[in-house]
């Protein structure tokens, strides 16, 4: 075991060496330019599969591609079966020397090419489909198709209306942006169909942009790295949360007001119905907080439910205040605050709750 690592650490140690030593005939190390080696890169969107609110994560299928040159690997097009005619730096077509599969691009392809991390990534991506393929040139392309969960902020202010940018960010290990700069190739790049993905989200568009980030190690150097972002843009359609959580709350509140048409002597029955929407809405907001996460700030169904609660509260307080009338006799003036409150309560409650609509889509 001794010496196995010996000569593991020997060979890690020798192994930037090899490359100096044997001029271009090796193809391991990066390609040495005056200038950064410029990747294209593009993601393809393929499918979301789950987009998960309370926990802030999306699973998602998709293909990374890149594409970048090393002439160490440029061949003769002539002895790959080219035609004659064929012109150097040609890309139209798929290029003939082609490594396929997990086996052929890790072990059989001897060159060089960049490993990708995916930074904001839960577990490893699993790979189902790998392909590298080189023109004589030297134009070397790469493609992988995988499944993974990423862990992306949402802003849910506006939820259950609300739009997401799901960003995915990737980055080269092991190398300083100096060295490998990633750059967004629209020709690599692309999204699902409207029709396809989870029936509760609309696909509207997919950007993809390059940043520098900086590495601080322990020992305060920075170290300035290319970051891909890829953002999906995607939009809740909010109609099946609406018909089977807000319309049926809607309608339990519109009920509870009909302890204003009740006999004033029945104070016990209309308390009873107030409390019984109130016990409802509480219900029905554990039910709702069990879907979002534990954020700082206020949603709008967190305010449109705080409303509404109140209200059922106020008709609590009419109702006791309305009974301590009739017993003080003046039994008119309790008629005439049941009578107001039939058409103050429901005006109120729509106007407060579009208010609240507005207010959310205009400062938030």
């Amino acid at each position: 075991m001794k010496l196995l690592i010996t000569y593991g650490t020997f060979i890690l140690w020798i192994f930037p060496f090899l490359g100096l030593a044997s001029g271009n005939d090796y193809k391991g190390g990066i390609p040495i330019n005056s200038e950064p080696l410029k990747i294209g890169m593009g993601f393809t969107l393929s499918n979301i599969t789950d987009v998960n609110e309370k926990e802030e994560t999306i699973d998602f299928d998709g293909a990374l591609f890149l594409k970048w040159k090393d002439d160490r690997l440029a061949y003769d097009p002539t002895v790959a079966g080219y035609p004659s005619d064929y012109k150097l730096g040609d890309h139209s077509q798929i290029p003939r020397l082609v490594y396929q599969g997990d086996f052929s691009v890790n072990e059989v392809f001897e060159g060089w090419r960049p490993h990708i991390l995916f930074q904001n990534g839960i577990g490893d991506r699993v790979k189902s489909n790998i392909s590298l393929g080189i023109w004589p040139d030297g134009t070397v392309v790469y493609g992988e198709t995988f499944s993974a969960k990423a862990e992306t902020p949402m802003d849910l202010r506006r939820f259950p209306f609300d739009r997401q940018r799901l960003e995915i960010y990737f980055q080269v290990f092991l190398y300083n942006e100096d060295q490998l700069m990633l750059v967004p190739d629209e020709n690599l790049a692309g999204t699902w169909d409207q029709d396809i993905g989870i029936a509760q989200w609309e696909n509207e568009g997919f950007v993809f942009s390059k940043r520098t980030i900086e590495l601080k190690t322990l020992s305060g150097r920075k170290k300035p790295k290319s970051e891909f972002v890829a953002t999906i843009n995607i939009k809740r359609h909010p109609m099946h949360f609406l018909f089977s959580t807000i319309l049926p709350l809607i309608v339990l509140v519109c009920l509870s007001w009909t302890v204003f048409w009740l006999d004033d002597e029945a104070v016990s029955n209309r308390i009873n119905i107030s409390f019984i929407g109130i016990l409802s809405v509480v219900a029905y907001y554990f039910v709702i907080q069990n879907n979002i996460p534990n954020i700082s700030y206020l949603t709008l169904i967190d305010a449109f439910i705080i409303v509404t609660f109140f209200f059922l509260a106020a008709s609590v307080i009419v109702s006791l205040i309305v009974d301590k009338l009739n017993r003080a006799g003046k039994s008119q003036i309790g008629d005439k605050i049941d009578y107001r409150s039939r058409w103050v309560f429901p005006t109120s409650y729509l106007l407060i709750s579009v208010l609240i609509v507005v207010f959310f889509f205009i400062y938030t």
